[in-house]
């Protein structure tokens, strides 16, 4: 589509360099001051007039779902109010199997559900409306993760954090004083989430490399115009400043929407999500408490990158045996899920082995990978600079939780990731406990 910007693409249909044709939903995103009472005309354009179930939390009610509520009964939709209740101790809600027993009876009667809220309502409004076949359209409040735009779905079902593919809403909408108004920590997430890219995408390109799996270099590169809105200006985002906002904001959008052009959630999620993905069920194991998911992700980044560096240091490497089984101990009444995980991964550790065993292979995976890693100085810094998570003791852990999650994170998923090449190499388990001494 000559002459559109990636933020102009959602609602666009076009034929991509990657010889697929992508169409981008959402169809619409509505990013102004005055977007809660204007979400009535956002609703009807997307799916018509009916009954709408607002979905929200304490929190987010009194940021604009009460404000979104009225505008739709204002404009006479028959609207409910959904409240998820708070967790143990005044805990946030979460998105688990739990939860939506709870919650989606009541929404029985809505035609379309309208999550109010960040990643566990908008996740969760997702699930219910998904498996419903009802239409749905998210107010995001908070600029702190990708999955507005995207299909993914990240539940913990049975313990086990997981990941399912639906689709995106059918609109967005947010307005900018919500956003600015959000607590800090929930902003620093999302920058730590959006620059999980920087991992995630070499790590979709060892997929396609190794095995053929498909990939596409627009998706990838949908955030490149306004990444330095944030990245080399993080000072901006930590002040709040308008422009630093709606940058991380649609690139939060544009990598949700890199997921859903690719298919599948590994433009914007590889080996630094399986570190945080593994901490969250550390902490369903032992009652401790985990930090937000963005947090975790953003110095999951920074140690992934750092494994990057070291796998990709190797010159002649000896490549290990493929699949030495998942450490039952360590998952206790989660091994057993996390075992048939780990079980369809084992064909591809052996079929890497032998691609990467091949003449030339290695160098030039090493050669094609080298100007994707971005160093995790540049991460760290950008992190730090911006007042986010950059180790353990910003997200309530210790080096040793870290260093655990590490070194049992590639046994969680049947993704093949850097954790993943690090072990085939030889760099883990050898180098973890160097690695989070120096980065965590």
């Amino acid at each position: 589509m000559p002459g559109l910007t990636n933020q102009d693409l959602f609602g666009q249909t076009f034929t991509c360099t990657c010889g697929q044709t992508h169409t981008i939903v959402p169809r619409e995103v509505l990013y102004a001051d005055d977007a809660p009472s204007r979400m009535a005309d956002l609703c009807e354009r997307a799916a018509g007039r009916g009954r709408a179930g607002v979905l929200m939390d304490a929190r987010t009610r009194d940021a604009a779902g009460a404000e979104v509520l009225a505008g739709l009964r204002d404009a006479g939709w028959t609207a409910e109010d959904v409240l998820v209740a708070d967790g143990p101790g005044g805990a946030p809600p979460v998105c688990d199997d739990l939860t939506r027993a709870v919650v989606e009876p009541r929404l029985a009667a809505a035609d379309l559900i309208v999550p109010v809220g960040s990643g566990v309502l908008s996740d969760l409004g997702k699930w219910i409306a998904v498996d419903s076949e009802r239409p749905f359209v998210c107010f995001a409040t908070a600029a702190s993760m990708n999955g507005y735009a995207s299909s993914n779905i990240a539940p913990t079902l049975r313990g086990v954090k997981s990941l399912m593919y639906g689709r995106p809403p059918e609109a967005v909408a947010a307005a900018p004083a919500v956003l600015r108004d959000a607590p800090y920590e929930l902003t620093a997430a999302g920058l730590g989430d959006v620059l999980a890219k920087s991992v995630s995408s070499p790590d979709w390109l060892v997929n396609h490399l190794l095995f053929g799996d498909y990939y596409c270099e627009r998706s990838v590169n949908l955030v490149a115009d306004i990444e330095p809105l944030y990245l080399d200006a993080p000072e901006d985002v930590a002040a709040r400043r308008p422009q630093a906002l709606e940058a991380l904001f649609y690139g939060l959008l544009l990598t949700g929407a890199a997921m859903t052009m690719a298919g599948t959630s590994c433009p914007s999620s590889g080996g630094e999500h399986l570190i945080s993905h593994s901490l969250d069920m550390m902490s369903s194991l032992d009652e401790r408490g985990h930090d937000y998911h963005g947090r975790q992700v953003g110095l999951g980044t920074i140690i992934a990158s750092e494994v990057y560096r070291r796998v990709l240091a190797v010159e002649s490497p000896e490549f290990a045996d493929a699949g030495e089984g998942v450490d039952r101990d360590f998952w206790g009444p989660l091994a057993d899920s996390v075992e048939a995980e780990y079980a369809r991964k084992v064909p591809r550790l052996q079929a890497a082995r032998e691609a990467l065993g091949r003449d030339g292979a290695w160098d030039g995976l090493r050669e094609r990978l080298a100007t994707l890693v971005r160093p995790p100085e540049r991460l760290r810094d950008c992190l730090a600079r911006a007042g986010a998570a950059w180790k353990a003791e910003h997200i309530g852990c210790d080096r040793q939780r870290v260093l655990a999650a590490l070194l049992h994170a590639h046994q969680m998923r049947s993704r093949f990731t850097v954790l993943d090449l690090a072990r085939l190499t030889g760099v883990l388990p050898r180098a973890a406990g160097d690695i989070v001494a120096a980065w965590a």
